[in-house]
């Protein structure tokens, strides 16, 4: 293992990710907060004052023979977010031209698959339908044209941790799409994931990671309110018994074969 980390974004995920590797790495993550910083600092990580569109310099230089995990999301209210995708753009160009990072890892979303339908693999055409599908998918690009052999894209189904889930979220609302399939991941099975891709290597630069089975939303979250004893969840239809679900099942058997893992959380029901 490389014995420098450079973690851009600090965030929920950041946060267990620099708990796991912080006795692997010396790690240096980014944050825009003061206050952020001084916690980065009592957690034994190098804060760096950064947000996206400021000076690279100490980036530039932190990033020197380091894993470079991008994690910095754009936001998901954002209408706009052709600033947001130039700032990385050029962050990654400066990444690559005046540095040289041991590895790349860019944490995508499985939302650049759209509204796609039935069984989506890791080489299924993107088809983004929101800015930050479609910002999501103009970075992988970018990336992978800028660094075609040291760098991966990973995208990650709906996270879920010990304190996250989204039914906390959802809990006493009316939903519709009772026959949807929910694509979720632990963040347990998430930190395996980029460890082993970052020991490993692997020839496949295009990663997803999702849970392999795929419950009806109209079956799922009403059942998950009742056992974490949140206000129910309805349905505006009642979920059909006779058919697999509808919507896109992310499959990532090809990314789980490619580096030799099964996962701890295989099922949304053990989440």
């Amino acid at each position: 293992m490389q014995n420098k980390l450079l973690l851009c974004g600090c965030g929920w995920l950041g946060g267990y990710v620099a708990e796991r590797f912080k006795s692997d790495f010396a790690i240096t993550g980014t944050t825009r907060s003061e206050s952020k910083a001084q916690q980065l600092a009592s957690q034994g990580i190098q804060p760096l004052l950064f947000g996206l569109g400021q000076p690279l310099d100490a980036l530039i230089e932190a990033a020197n023979n380091s894993v470079v995990i991008l994690n910095i999301p754009p936001g998901r209210r954002n209408p706009d977010l052709t600033d947001f995708t130039h700032s990385m753009y050029e962050l990654i160009t400066a990444l690559f031209t005046r540095a040289t990072p041991a590895l790349v890892v860019f944490i995508s979303t499985t939302s650049v698959y759209g509204d796609s339908e039935g069984v989506i693999t890791e080489s299924s055409p993107v088809a983004p339908v929101t800015a930050s599908g479609k910002a999501h998918v103009g970075i992988e690009q970018h990336l992978l044209d800028t660094a075609p052999h040291n760098s991966y894209v990973l995208r990650l189904a709906g996270l879920v941790g010990p304190d996250r889930h989204p039914v906390n979220t959802l809990a006493g609302r009316t939903l519709s799409g009772a026959d949807q399939v929910v694509n979720l991941v632990h963040i347990e099975d998430v930190l395996r994931t980029i460890e082993a891709l970052i020991k490993q290597q692997p020839n496949k630069r295009i990663l997803h990671l999702c849970s392999n089975d795929h419950p009806k939303r109209g079956l799922y979250y009403p059942e998950m309110a009742k056992r974490r004893e949140l206000a129910p969840i309805h349905f505006s239809e009642q979920p059909n018994e006779h058919n697999a679900g509808e919507g896109k099942h992310i499959d990532a058997s090809a990314t789980l074969a490619e580096l030799s893992l099964r996962l701890s959380y295989p099922s949304p029901w053990d989440m």
